[in-house]
């Protein structure tokens, strides 16, 4: 893996992940991969490297930082609790 390929693939992460939902995690986590293989493409770095930047599985990789995000936001603004209604 080139040191290029990593640096990329930590500022691209940096720049478009955050915090979501746990049920549009997956369907995000492809739709960022394609971006970033875009991404990579056009600023002239390989797939493969990529790939290896992102430990194998550019995916996979992306959904782990959609995870670590909503976590740490989660710690930093936990979502409000929302009253159950009374039943009747």
């Amino acid at each position: 893996m080139s040191d290029r390929a990593r640096d990329f693939m930590n500022d691209w992460l940096g720049n478009h992940v955050g915090a979501l939902p746990a049920v549009e995690r997956v369907a995000a986590s492809v739709r960022l991969a394609l971006r970033c293989r875009r991404d990579a493409t056009a600023a002239g770095i390989p797939l493969q490297e990529i790939r290896e930047a992102a430990g194998g599985d550019v995916i996979r990789k992306i959904l782990q930082a959609l995870t670590v995000a909503s976590a740490l936001q989660h710690q930093i603004a936990p979502e409000p609790e929302i009253p159950a209604m009374a039943e009747g």
